[in-house]
């Protein structure tokens, strides 16, 4: 080995200067964060809040079942509309109704001439739902 060289390596190196607490564990001196204790501040709703929150969720959920019964009498905006709901994620406060507009639009399947995107969104929904549609 040549005069001058250590023989340690940087990992080695940096765990030897790291502080150790009163339970052996190495203690981390991080920068700040950016954010500040911004998120860390959390201060939950009062109970009028929580009332007002669970008031608006009922009129928006009240707002989307008149919206699904609009469009029911129209299949390709019922379809879209419920494939909508379900990529929001909210289908499930939704169940009855969305059952109720897909057995309309089965009870009045036809083979017509959608293009393939409504086509598609019809086997589909139909078939999730478990309603036989031939393929």
């Amino acid at each position: 080995m040549e005069a001058g060289m250590t023989t340690h390596t940087p990992a080695i190196h940096a765990a030897v200067h790291h502080k150790i607490d009163a339970e052996g564990r190495p203690i981390a001196n991080f920068r700040p964060d950016v954010w500040g204790d911004y998120f860390l501040n959390y201060t939950p709703d009062d109970e009028e809040t929580k009332a007002l929150k669970a008031k608006q969720l009922e009129e928006l959920k009240e707002e989307v079942r008149k919206e699904l019964l609009a469009v029911a009498d129209k299949s390709l905006e019922s379809l879209d509309f419920i494939d909508a709901i379900q990529r929001l994620g909210v289908a499930y406060h939704f169940e009855e109704e969305i059952e109720n507009a897909l057995q309309r639009v089965y009870d009045n399947y036809r083979n017509d001439d959608f293009d393939l995107y409504y086509t598609s969104l019809q086997f589909r929904l139909l078939r999730q739902h478990g309603f036989f549609i031939p393929y």
